[in-house]
């Protein structure tokens, strides 16, 4: 992960102090104590603090985001000066809630700016780290679309498609899946007539053809079918039960699926993701 926070010596400590303040659940989740980063934000008093608390909230509820899984009101014991306990209250905060808070906090106060930096270098992180994770799975469904292609040409030449039909029968695909052909998808999402549609899919439509010429490459083998005719009309059947599937499971049928970013553009930076130097932020 990479990031630049300010060098200050003030920054530096709000920062590990947060780092070293972070718990984790048994279930992996992070989280803080409000009243543990309550004077690392520079707060001296909780009825302050509990005010920002309460503006994160509000921005939350405003998003659209149910606080009630990010803020969790908890009791705490805390010993007096006599030694006794007695009972305080504290919440469970996420690292969404701690940005929220950090944002809405006093920004004239040197540890609200060290945590907001601190939070949004983070969050840029762990979307950095998303993108990465998303860039990887499709570049492997087109890998696998590959093959399959592949897989589903050679089981239809096996049925008897001659090579000078193998655009219509892979077609055939594009007709079951979005009742179209595939120059009219292109023309729908706006991809280019020379461009190779396949490099233009997002994953789970990627998915989607992966699934449909593995299964007609199986079932024409499987049913034996024999004569171009045949073998296109049962890829085409196949691709309408796919199709169909989608549509059942909930999913967008894949002609309202965007066009994805040219996976040239995808290579090129999980490439020069792979060229940064690793190491933590700094």
């Amino acid at each position: 992960m990479q990031g630049k926070l300010p060098d200050s010596p003030r920054y530096k400590t709000t920062m590990e102090r947060l780092e070293a303040t972070r718990r984790e659940s048994q279930s992996g989740s992070e989280y803080w104590f409000a009243r543990e980063i309550q004077g690392l934000l520079g707060y001296s008093e909780w009825r302050n603090f509990e005010g920002v608390i309460e503006k994160a909230r509000a921005a939350m509820n405003a998003n659209g985001v149910d606080p009630s899984h990010h803020i969790v009101g908890a009791n705490k014991k805390v010993a007096v000066g006599s030694g006794a306990l007695r009972k305080t209250s504290d919440h469970f905060l996420s690292r969404a809630a701690c940005y929220l808070i950090a944002m809405n906090g006093d920004p004239v106060k040197p540890e609200i700016a060290a945590a907001q930096a601190y939070f949004a270098a983070q969050a840029r992180a762990r979307e950095l780290d998303q993108q990465s994770s998303d860039d990887e799975k499709r570049l492997e469904m087109r890998e696998k679309v590959k093959q399959s292609f592949k897989a589903v040409s050679g089981a239809a030449k096996q049925a008897g498609v001659k090579n000078s039909k193998q655009a219509v029968f892979h077609d055939a695909r594009n007709q079951g899946l979005y009742g179209m052909s595939g120059r009219d998808v292109k023309a729908l999402k706006g991809i280019g007539a020379k461009e190779i549609a396949f490099d233009r899919m997002g994953a789970l439509e990627l998915s989607a053809h992966d699934f449909q010429m593995n299964l007609a490459a199986e079932t024409i083998e499987k049913e034996n079918v024999r004569g171009e005719f045949q073998a296109i009309r049962k890829n085409r059947e196949v691709a309408e039960k796919v199709r169909q599937t989608m549509i059942d499971s909930g999913s967008r049928p894949p002609e309202e699926l965007p066009a994805a970013e040219p996976i040239k553009q995808v290579e090129k930076r999980v490439q020069s993701q792979k060229k940064l130097p690793k190491g933590p932020i700094a």
